[in-house]
């Protein structure tokens, strides 16, 4: 009959006597099958807690990026709205100076972003149910982000020329502007207007080339526009004159002048003054004789004025010339 136990000698020193303790076969395939499963379980805790911490640390920095990724979208989101806005001042400025709205500008402005609107949508939803389909959305997030990104980025390339070429037409558009002589160059009453009239001195029919405006002498004479003077001094029966170039074939001329105030060759500004009111040269009395040439041609100068309240007409035909 097999024995049912295990015999432990132990012998603590080579003088003591053996102690001998018998252990029950079932028990000790007990001891071992329970220190196998408390061995277990201590592997399954160990990995447990690393797979935890692994875990932790992951979802930390998810939160992380995700938060990132969120500010990134909002900043993203606040550059489409000012790019939106920039394409709206773009239009209007072009529609106030005349320009053409191009259709690949006008076919930007219908570009939409819910793409960008979503893809953020998706990160907060992904950070809130802190799940494993965090990293997929926040590259779904990043994806649409690129992509925009791009478009912006093509968009503010073609904006900033868009400006430039505003800015060159503008430019344009003042230089002709502040070189077109819209004022008048004295304030006063007009006593002869352009075109035929009679000669206060021969009495017959004749072109006026100008206008008369009559004031005081030693009125103030200022240029109507930018220019460059270029000629001053006597000139016959205008008696003393002052002739301005203001560029694109466009010239002014005054007549009559008590003294000029400035020089050839020298640039003149809208406002400047360049004269003197006087009685010089073939005159009945102290006015300006004043003309506007187009490639050299004599032209009406109301015709040019913005302010025309500033010269009252008579309206006898008579001229002080």
């Amino acid at each position: 009959m097999a024995k049912k136990f295990y015999t432990v000698l132990v012998l603590p020193d080579a003088g003591s006597q053996i102690r001998r303790f018998h252990i029950a076969k079932p028990l000790l395939s007990a001891l071992a099958v329970a220190a196998g499963l408390i061995f277990v379980g201590f592997l399954f805790l160990i990995y447990q807690t690393v797979s935890h911490t692994g875990h932790m640390l992951e979802l930390r920095q998810l939160r992380t990026i995700s938060s990132e990724q969120t500010n990134l979208l909002q900043k993203f989101e606040q550059l489409q709205n000012q790019m939106a806005q920039l394409r709206e001042f773009d239009v209007r400025l072009r529609t106030a100076a005349g320009l053409e709205v191009k259709g690949t500008e006008s076919a930007m402005i219908g570009v939409g972003g819910a793409d960008t609107v979503s893809a953020g949508a998706l990160v907060v939803a992904a950070l809130a149910h802190q799940t494993p389909s965090v990293g997929s959305s926040i590259k779904i997030g990043v994806d649409n982000l690129g992509g925009e990104l791009d478009r912006l980025s093509r968009e503010m390339n073609d904006r900033n020329k868009s400006f430039q070429g505003l800015l060159g037409a503008l430019e344009a558009k003042r230089s002709l502007l502040a070189s077109t002589p819209t004022i008048w160059p004295i304030k006063g009453w007009l006593t002869a207007g352009f075109g035929q009239r009679r000669s206060p001195f021969t009495g017959r029919k004749e072109m006026h080339e100008g206008v008369d405006i009559s004031n005081s002498a030693g009125t103030p004479i200022i240029a109507p526009a930018d220019g460059v003077v270029t000629y001053t001094g006597p000139l016959g029966a205008f008696g003393n004159v002052v002739s301005v170039n203001h560029g694109n074939k466009i010239s002014t001329f005054f007549a009559h002048l008590q003294q000029e105030k400035v020089t050839r060759g020298q640039k003149v500004r809208r406002g400047d003054v360049i004269g003197l009111v006087g009685a010089t040269g073939r005159a009945t009395g102290p006015h300006l004789h004043y003309e506007i040439q187009v490639n050299e041609v004599s032209v009406d100068p109301t015709k040019y004025v913005i302010d025309p309240d500033a010269v009252k007409f008579l309206g006898n035909g008579e001229s002080a010339d």
